[in-house]
């Protein structure tokens, strides 16, 4: 996606920096059932490519699967082609898998179950063609909105339960956003938002949309506090919510923002009411899941590192490195169980001659992370959650696997 030059991220006041080298010692005391503060995957550059650089060829648009397990990426150099979809092992020893697509860039997965990928002409295949046939894998319907600048999610029991399997004779309920595209390539993804639904009858075999609601601008009723035009938007994964960074705002600056859409797909309206500001405008701010009595939390990247914001705090941590001149790349994502995963460069070392940069996917444990339990010391409370274990990442794992029937 092309950069946006407007939103190179400016200062993050009341940010809460992070010390560097504290992974190993927050990794004792956590305890062994506690998954690493941070795990580095290098990509093999014999699978994926080079770049120009001659590093391993990043993706520059990835999104990540509920679990951890899989990561859709666009831009994936000439080896893979446009867009491929990338499997992280069950351990740090594992490597990095690579399967080839029929998508364009900027494909995106419906958010929640990922029941199905969707190309950027609205056809939608369902996920665990890809894996299983690559490029080979048929489209089943096409619906919702497309483009570029698109995203989607799931609307349904899944949000609650986490239940079901994919395929199983069952409607089901999509909203996606989008916004117009712009011929002027420093204001694409800029413009008026908006929203359709879509109901698909699922059969297994075969699916295919029996109702379709929209498109329908939205937002209209904020113009007077946020003028219309809106960049870098992103739905939730339950598709309750999306964030969003109005460009002419009535009062202030530009900022990244979290408003609220009317549940039901089919509302006539959708009234936009606003929930949280960052007071910030770093790249697009993604979506964790939300658990019971809470807000799902953001994670972004900003000028090399990555960020999570807790919205009930309304606190920002940035996610310390275990590395060398790491520099995070693309958008990274939030898992089920709270796990942070984003692609970036790093080195082992120093000394660039005798540590050549690498470059591949972080796994971050933000739980474990200097800023987060510093956090907490400085109130004189324990943290609410100590880390993320290896039973949490394991039973996501096979809840995914199981849904899609994978393997584990």
């Amino acid at each position: 996606m092309p950069l946006n030059r407007a939103f190179r991220g400016g200062r993050h006041a009341g940010v809460l920096a992070l010390g560097v080298g504290a992974a190993m010692a927050m990794a004792h005391a956590a305890g062994p059932a506690c998954i690493p503060p941070l795990t580095y995957l290098p990509l093999d550059a014999h699978i994926v490519g080079r770049d120009t650089h001659g590093v391993a060829a990043l993706g520059t648009y990835e999104r990540i699967s509920p679990d951890g397990r899989f990561i859709l990426r666009s831009y994936s150099g000439a080896q893979l082609g446009k867009v491929s979809l990338m499997e992280l092992p069950a351990t740090s020893s594992g490597a990095v898998k690579a399967y080839r697509t029929p998508f364009s860039n900027e494909a995106f997965p419906v958010q929640g179950t990922w029941r199905y990928l969707v190309d950027v002409s609205g056809e939608h295949y369902r996920f665990s063609d890809i894996p299983r046939l690559q490029t080979a894998a048929k489209p089943l319907f096409k619906g919702g909105m497309t483009g570029f600048y698109a995203a989607a999610s799931e609307l349904g029991p899944w949000v609650d339960r986490g239940e079901g399997s994919s395929g199983s004779g069952q409607r089901v309920q999509i909203r996606s956003l989008s916004w117009p595209q712009n011929a002027d390539s420093d204001a694409q993804g800029v413009g008026p938002l908006q929203v359709a639904a879509i109901e698909v009858q699922d059969a297994g075999a075969t699916a295919k949309v029996v109702n379709t609601v929209g498109p329908r601008f939205i937002c209209g009723h904020r113009a007077a506090a946020d003028g219309n035009v809106y960049a870098l938007p992103m739905l939730s994964v339950d598709g309750a919510e999306f964030s969003a960074i109005p460009q002419a705002p009535r009062a202030g600056q530009p900022s990244m923002r979290v408003y609220g859409l009317a549940p039901a797909a089919d509302a006539l309206d959708h009234p936009c009411d606003l929930r949280a500001d960052l007071g910030l405008s770093p790249s697009k701010a993604v979506f964790g899941f939300p658990r019971a009595g809470t807000s799902a939390w953001l994670t972004y990247s900003d000028l090399g590192h990555v960020y999570v914001h807790d919205r009930d705090l309304r606190q920002t941590f940035r996610l310390e490195h275990a590395k060398h001149r790491v520099l995070a790349s693309a958008f990274p994502g939030l898992t089920r169980d709270g796990r942070v995963i984003y692609g970036a460069t790093w080195r082992d070392c120093a000394d660039a001659q005798r540590c050549p940069e690498q470059a591949g996917y972080v796994v971050a444990d933000p739980y474990q992370s200097h800023a987060y339990r510093s956090y907490w010391k400085s109130r004189g409370e324990n943290a609410p959650k100590a880390c993320i274990t290896h039973d949490e990442v394991a039973a996501e794992r096979t809840r995914f696997a199981r849904f899609h029937g994978l393997s584990d």
